[in-house]
């Protein structure tokens, strides 16, 4: 971790601002422990910060610049899905914390970036001697899985009702 007091300090006020916090935010030494188990990571504009189809175990908060996320179609196409900048309060690869599958999409850097990024098992062990600490991130993130799997779910009944339609108008 920087030892630049203003840098920490910036760190902390984003790290605060990120919906995984939510609830531990106010606590200081909560959030010093996280702190303490990431790492700085830095990439140049156009870079290939994950990977769609790799396995990852890390999960990335954007501190500076921003990212594009890219998927590919069955085709074998990329289309981009989003670009989010740190202004957003945003993180990715939160899947990683959970499982130990394939990435689901690839993210670039679309300007120089910096990113605070946690590793699995240093959560992981974070959550065993601090369980305090680690439960609620991890509520926060089945929170947003959970959600992610109702508009999914959505999604398709939407979809099959306009097929279903569609074959009943001809």
């Amino acid at each position: 971790m920087h030892s630049n007091n203003k840098v920490v300090k910036f760190i902390i006020s984003r790290i605060k601002k990120i919906s995984i916090f939510e609830e531990i935010k106010d606590n200081e030494e909560y959030i010093w422990a996280f702190i303490n188990i990431c790492k700085i990571r830095e990439f140049k504009k156009g870079k290939v910060v994950i990977k769609e189809g790799d396995i990852g175990s890390e999960m990335f908060i954007v501190i500076q610049g921003s990212v594009k996320i890219n998927k590919k179609t069955r085709a074998g196409d990329d289309y981009t899905v989003a670009v989010l900048d740190a202004k957003d309060n945003i993180f990715f690869g939160e899947m990683a914390m959970i499982d130990d599958d394939k990435r689901s999409a690839t993210v670039f850097a679309s300007k120089d970036s910096e990113f605070l990024v946690i590793n699995k098992n240093d959560f992981l062990k974070l959550g065993d001697k601090s369980p305090h600490i680690a439960m609620p991130i991890i509520r926060a993130i089945a929170k947003i899985l959970a959600g992610r799997l109702r508009k999914t779910t959505f999604d398709m009944i939407t979809l099959f009702d306009a097929l279903v339609t569609e074959i009943g108008n001809d």
